[in-house]
Formats: C-alpha cells, sequence, structure tokens
C-alpha cells in the first residue's frame, strides 16, 4: 500500500470502529484499535491489512451478521490484498 492507502486504511478502521453498532461489540473494537495502533506505531500496512481481514473472517465465524460500517472496511482490505477470496468474512445485517 502506498501512504494514501495507509492513510485511506486509517480512516476506514477509525470510521468503523466509531460506529455505533461496532461500540456495542467489545471483541470487534478491540480487534479494530488494534490494527489501528499497529499502523499508527509503522507496522507494515499489508501486513495489518492482511491479518485485520483474518482476524474479521474469524469474527465472522462467530457472528452471524455484521455492522454495516464494516462493508467499506472490508472492501478496502480485499482490495488491497493479495491472494484474498472476494468474500466478506461475515453477513451482512439488513
Amino acid at each position: 500500500m502506498t501512504n494514501t492507502n495507509r492513510t485511506t486504511l486509517m480512516q476506514a478502521i477509525d470510521t468503523a470502529y466509531n460506529d455505533a453498532e461496532v461500540q456495542k461489540l467489545p471483541d470487534l473494537t478491540k480487534l479494530l484499535l488494534k490494527s489501528a495502533q499497529q499502523l499508527e506505531s509503522g507496522r507494515d500496512d499489508h501486513q495489518v491489512a492482511g491479518e485485520l481481514h483474518q482476524a474479521l473472517k474469524y469474527w465472522g465465524m462467530a457472528h452471524l451478521h455484521g455492522p454495516k460500517a464494516l462493508d467499506p472496511l472490508s472492501q478496502l482490505l480485499t482490495d488491497n490484498s493479495r491472494g484474498l477470496a472476494y468474500q466478506k468474512p461475515y453477513a451482512p445485517q439488513d
């Protein structure tokens, strides 16, 4: 990812983190906060993105539906990842 994409990833994490529905899910907010902190500390953004995508996939296995605020973040992670399946790691809420 370029610096622009790194900034976009941070903004997508921040937007999802600050969503009211996401805030009701402490395990999800913990994942997002950890990823944001890793980006801020200078960790490789491809690695952070890949690990966050994987973490969201596992989170989705334990939750039937995910907040709509995760959709843009999930799409960004998929678009900027190498070798990931093009599938949301959770089912969107209706």
